[in-house]
């Protein structure tokens, strides 16, 4: 009875007790069905989204591939400027792609994969020899000859500042060390846990509350990447249920390397002004200027370190901080035996070793880039460019900007501490093209070419001074029955009133006038006179066509000053002026832009080379001609101290009023350069063309690789010998004179002396003694003087006062080596002496026909041409 009441008793309470018991699993199964579905909504939302996800890149810029020739001409240090570009190691043996060995003059390379604008090439080996700096005996891997072999371009940076930007790597090209050391340090159990690691948690915890605040995360590395793709960095409870759980649904879809893979590529690694460096890919360009799989074990410990804290870390902010961080991780990597213990004391030892923060640039080339993105804004839009991940491929050669950059950067330097001139005072510019093709191969805007400030080689208009007047003398050379090389110019005063009343009277830069001079030979010194005068009898419009023919856009007054340099152009003007005269009259277009692809290498757009011809290869090549003349033996012979001999360079001097500005231009067969020197607030420099940007251009091009010999004439060119009068000395009566080139349709007065005898007068003589009395031809060519001719006497007075006056001009010319009119050379020196001793004889034969009464001496049939002035004889 008793126990019939207990059970009764006890009978609600056991009832309650399963009635919540159900009532709990009733709510656990809801709540299981809600976190499934919660589970599936999260898992739908994670693989649309790393499905579908496309990385927003801006463009990225690679420079044009170096490619190996049979027979090229190729320096050590050019092609040691190449491999550095491609981020290439040398070694003692090759063991994988993106390494350089040399044994003596003999080199062996193994370029890396990589898509070109024309398709994708293998990575494969190539080995050649230098001989006399060029490339013999190339051969590729198997032993077998080659006519050439291209390299990998490399790549030069991406356009456009701000944003996230990153440079993806895949899996198989991420360098073991980094993938093991980055597992050791941020997740040691990530090969072993399923998304979370409940042991990390609890390790990270205990470290935490022993710590008395946050020391250490609990988070994997598939935890991170979720954190990094789906959610802000702000913590709560709600993100990290959710991360969890998403970590462990990315677990069940992808496997560990592709987790790997992604992971490397999201996590933020530093920033630059607006720019985030996302991945390893971009961080290992970013820090070290290298790719990837270069690194070595120390630069590895630094960019795994920088995964927990980049800003705290930063190398170029905080280098001992950083150097503790990256000394900590080779630790670890040294008790995970990824290095042994002396290889860690060894890379410890080394300091960080990052590069510039102006070489980490996201534009190392800003004046170039610049160029670039004029050229892509027609095709393009600004958001393409910024996200699209484009492959842009383009003209810049490495070593060539290389070069350009030393030359420029030292060369002011240079030049302030010779020349007395205030420090960091002066600027630069230069550009450097190829003749042919019209591509810029290098650029600089700035004395610190990797400054993204002042882009000068584009933007910097200013007077060009004596640059323009080669187009003076093109314009008169295109009028070949008017004017050659050899018509004289009178290079005298001149003044010219302007409707406003001003006078532009013009001087030489030594304040003298020459008189009358060879037309090549007021290009050669710069006369200023004799260019004002020929341009105004030219026509002032006539040489502004000629400027436009040689494209320039550029506004040109309508003013007398033209004629000598007031117009106002850039050096890249000024580099497509003189391209155009260098290739023979063909106007190319210069550009930077070769082709566009997109981030997989496919669906090419090529920009081809555009040209047109303004003007003809005939006068062309003369005002080249006279150009050369100005290296040789005019304001730009200091140059070939040390340039080589063997190459025909050809170029022009520039200097503006006050000495402002420092131009030179010039060209070698396949080159043109321009280099501008001056201050930006346009204040006095103390340099002409000659002891300032000459000297910059000079050791541009004596580094560059240039086509030997003579540029060969067109048809329609031919050399004959003049004398200094511009006359024509017929070799089959006399000597002397210099050779010069002409059109075939320049008629050229033949010297007197040089006119020769008519071989067939005595025959006709003897007719018209035949004839008799009054049918005899009249002799009015003859005097009583038996033996006289008139006429050849009336030449010699008038050869003697030319001579009297051009020795006296001569007289009064000075010497001003500084000047861009420059004093007659030793040859020109020993040619006025011998005008002297000519004059002497002169007077010592007239003397003798006196004394002799027969005023002539011999037949005129008898007699010898007249012998060569020694001026005639130029070198």
């Amino acid at each position: 009875m008793a126990s019939t009441k207990r059970r009764r008793k006890n009978a609600p309470k056991s009832g309650r007790l399963r009635r919540w018991m159900v009532r709990l699993g009733l709510l656990g199964l809801v709540g299981c069905l809600v976190l499934a579905g919660y589970m599936v909504y999260l898992d739908v939302e994670l693989r649309e989204r790393l499905d579908s996800r496309q990385y927003q890149l801006p463009a990225r810029v690679f420079a044009r591939p170096l490619v190996l020739k049979e027979g090229m001409i190729m320096r050590p240090d050019e092609l040691q400027a190449e491999f550095a570009a491609l981020n290439y190691r040398e070694v003692e043996r090759l063991a994988e792609p993106g390494q350089w060995s040399r044994e003596g003059m003999d080199y062996h390379v193994w370029r890396r994969d990589f898509i070109h604008a024309d398709g994708r090439e293998p990575a494969a080996q190539v080995s050649f020899r230098l001989r006399n700096d060029e490339i013999r005996n190339l051969r590729g891997e198997n032993g077998e000859t080659l006519e050439k072999f291209r390299l990998d371009a490399a790549n030069i940076g991406t356009l456009l500042g701000g944003g996230d930007d990153r440079n993806p790597v895949r899996f198989k090209d991420i360098p073991p060390l980094l993938a093991n050391t980055l597992i050791a340090v941020e997740d040691k159990e990530f090969l072993q846990h399923h998304g979370v690691s409940p042991r990390g948690i609890a390790r990270a915890m205990v470290a935490n509350i022993r710590a008395g605040h946050v020391v250490q995360g609990g988070s994997t590395i598939t935890q991170q990447l979720v954190k990094n793709i789906f959610f802000d960095h702000e913590p709560s409870l709600r993100r990290k249920f959710n991360e969890a759980l998403m970590a462990i649904l990315m677990e069940l879809h992808y496997d560990k390397a592709y987790i790997l893979q992604e992971y490397m590529n999201e996590v933020w690694l530093g920033q630059q002004g607006s720019r985030a460096i996302y991945g390893f890919g971009l961080a290992s360009e970013f820090y070290f200027q290298k790719p990837l799989d270069t690194l070595e074990p120390q630069e590895v410990a630094l960019l795994v370190g920088l995964a927990k804290g980049a800003s705290y870390y930063n190398p170029w902010r905080n280098p001992e901080r950083a150097l503790e961080r990256r000394n900590t991780v080779l630790e670890l990597m040294a008790e995970q035996g990824l290095i042994t213990e002396e290889q860690r004391k060894i890379y410890a030892a080394k300091p960080l070793g990052v590069a510039t923060a102006g070489e980490s640039a996201q534009n190392p080339y800003p004046a170039f880039t610049e160029r670039l993105l004029e050229e892509l804004r027609p095709y393009y839009s600004y958001e393409e460019l910024r996200t699209a991940g484009l492959r842009i491929y383009t003209s810049l050669a490495p070593s060539v900007q290389k070069l350009a950059e030393d030359a420029v950067s030292g060369g002011v330097t240079s030049l302030e501490k010779t020349r007395g001139i205030q420090k960091d005072s002066l600027q630069a510019a230069t550009v450097v093209v190829d003749n042919h093709s019209g591509k810029v191969l290098a650029m600089v805007g700035d004395r610190r070419p990797h400054y993204p400030g002042f882009n000068r080689a584009l933007e910097a208009r200013r007077q060009i001074g004596s640059l323009i007047k080669p187009a003076v003398y093109l314009t008169a050379l295109e009028r070949p029955f008017d004017y050659n090389l050899a018509t004289l110019i009178d290079d005298a005063p001149i003044r010219i009133e302007g409707e406003n009343g001003e006078v532009w009277m013009p001087e030489n830069f030594e304040k003298e006038a020459h008189g009358l001079v060879p037309l090549y030979k007021a290009l050669e010194k710069s006369y200023n006179l004799a260019t004002a005068r020929l341009g105004l009898d030219l026509g002032l419009e006539n040489v502004r066509q000629t400027m436009r023919r040689l494209g320039v856009q550029a506004n040109l007054p309508r003013v007398p000053s033209l004629l000598l340099g007031t117009a106002e152009l850039t050096p890249f003007e000024v580099a497509g002026m003189y391209q155009t005269m260098a290739n023979g009259g063909e106007d190319v277009e210069l550009h930077t832009l070769l082709a566009v692809s997109d981030a997989h290498g496919e669906h090419v757009q090529q920009f081809r080379r555009r040209a047109e011809r303004h003007v003809d290869p005939v006068p062309a090549y003369l005002i080249r001609y006279a150009l050369e003349q100005v290296m040789r033996e005019g304001t730009g012979r200091s140059a070939y101290r040390r340039l080589p001999g063997s190459v025909s360079f050809a170029g022009k001097t520039g200097t503006t009023n006050n000495y402002r500005d420092s131009w030179f231009a010039g060209f070698s067969p396949n080159l043109t350069a321009v280099v501008w020197v001056g201050r930006d607030d346009n204040k006095r420099t103390n340099l002409t063309g000659a002891t300032g940007s000459l000297k910059i251009w000079t050791e541009i091009m004596r580094q560059l690789p240039h086509e030997h010999g003579r540029v060969e004439p067109p048809r329609g060119v031919e050399f004959k010998p003049v004398n200094s009068r511009g006359q024509y000395m017929n070799p089959e009566y006399c000597q002397g004179g210099r050779e010069l080139p002409f059109s075939y349709e320049s008629k050229l007065e033949t010297a007197p002396e040089c006119a020769g005898r008519d071989r067939w007068r005595w025959f006709r003589d003897l007719f018209d003694k035949d004839k008799g009395g009054d049918e005899a031809a009249p002799r009015e060519d003859m005097t009583p003087g038996w033996g006289v001719d008139p006429r050849e006497e009336e030449r010699r007075r008038e050869r003697e006062r030319q001579l009297q006056q051009q020795l006296q001009q001569d007289d009064e010319m000075q010497q001003n080596p500084d000047t861009e009119q420059v004093p007659p050379s030793e040859d020109e020196r020993r040619a006025r002496e011998a005008q002297r001793e000519l004059q002497e004889q002169l007077r010592r034969e007239e003397e003798q026909r006196q004394r002799r009464g027969d005023q002539g001496g011999v037949p005129v049939e008898e007699a010898e041409p007249w012998p060569p002035d020694e001026e005639d004889q130029w070198p």
